[in-house]
């Protein structure tokens, strides 16, 4: 198990660098301070870093390997410990969310304490809050960026791990136990299923089938064995009749006009687009739409959890150095799912008037 002891060990630990750099203090100045800072950069997939996440998944593979040779009830064991890993990362976001602005230029002293990092994981060259060691937005984004990508392979690894031990259901047993599970409503269809459905993490991005689940303001929480199959077959996102037309004719703003096509698919049709979609605007504004839009039952079918997993790979977003970044679950869960201060600039507004709704853009706050 040593492959995955190393894997575990390097996703968990942080090695800061203190630079010397040129930075901006307030907005709409040119005023730049020379002053000593923390640097991560090497830490993500940024920049001349890309070694870092292939270091990442080797080491996920490997890991993977030592988990292969186990028997059930010792993965399931892995699993256990892996899974306690996963909550640390959430327990991260929640307090980065809480502390993180995109509207900073430059963060107090005690960012890293404030979001836990010391606490969570292992820190390697982190020095007092009076040390002369500023806490630079690219910094603080740098740091989101290396626990996206950490997360994402360990999110790769438990993934895999589970695929390789889940029994497999074929269409026929999956509609007998949704049957079973669901009384009083109407059996979910599937369309043109394969004959054994297995490794549907992935299916939904190649276009494989996905479960039409009719509309709904009732969603009731899934049952353990509603949960095991949930894992194997998947729930997807259903838009409420006209709420997909309306958000897409607000969201065409904050894309290139050659990727209006493709979201004009994904959100009517649900039909992946073939690379993710940059959204030109805060992390924070994408994901308080959609999760507006949950909210207010106008996306159904789905609990929120997977709602996340359906946007992550379909949507990156805008750093403030213009640099298009990902929107991985964990990060997601994080502003849509924890309880996290509210988005500063929402882009979008629902008002409901009688039996219709109205999905209206916001006026757009001034820095």
């Amino acid at each position: 198990m040593q492959h995955l002891k190393e894997f575990l060990i390097r996703i968990q630990t942080f090695d800061l660098r203190v630079i010397e750099d040129d930075i901006q203090l307030e907005w709409g100045t040119n005023e730049k301070k020379h002053v000593k800072t923390y640097d991560l950069t090497y830490e993500t997939q940024y920049y001349d870093s890309f070694s870092y996440r292939s270091e990442l998944r080797v080491l996920k593979d490997m890991a993977f390997l030592d988990l292969l040779i186990l028997n059930k009830d010792l993965i399931l064991l892995q699993l256990a410990e892996l899974s306690k890993v996963r909550n640390r990362f959430k327990e991260f976001w929640t307090n980065y969310n809480q502390h993180y602005s995109e509207m900073n230029l430059v963060y107090h002293r005690s960012f890293i304490i404030s979001v836990r990092l010391e606490y969570l994981f292992i820190v390697s060259n982190l020095q007092s809050d009076s040390a002369d060691i500023e806490v630079t937005a690219k910094f603080a984004e740098d740091l989101g960026d290396s626990v996206k990508l950490r997360e994402k392979f360990l999110m790769e690894l438990i993934y895999a791990a589970e695929n390789f031990i889940k029994p497999k259901i074929t269409e026929v047993d999956f509609k007998k136990r949704m049957n079973a599970q669901l009384p009083g409503q109407e059996a979910a269809k599937v369309e043109e299923a394969p004959a054994e459905i297995e490794n549907t993490n992935e299916a939904k991005e190649v276009n494989e089938p996905a479960i039409v689940v009719q509309e709904t303001t009732y969603q009731p929480e899934l049952s353990e064995e509603q949960g095991a199959i949930a894992k194997i077959v998947g729930y997807y996102p259903t838009f409420k009749h006209g709420a997909a037309v309306q958000l897409f004719d607000l969201l065409k703003a904050y894309f290139v006009p050659e990727d209006h096509a493709a979201l004009e698919k994904l959100l009517l049709y649900d039909e992946a687009p073939a690379a993710p979609l940059v959204f030109r605007g805060f992390a924070t504004q994408l994901a308080d739409a959609f999760k507006q839009l949950y909210d207010a039952n106008l996306i159904v079918g789905c609990r929120k959890s997977d709602l996340e997993k359906w946007i992550a790979p379909k949507f990156m977003y805008l750093s403030q150095q213009s640099e298009p970044r990902e929107l991985p679950e964990g990060y997601l869960s994080g502003l849509m799912s924890e309880n996290t201060r509210p988005c500063k600039s929402p882009i979008l507004k629902i008002e409901q008037k009688e039996a219709q709704f109205f999905i209206l853009p916001t006026p757009r706050n001034k820095k």
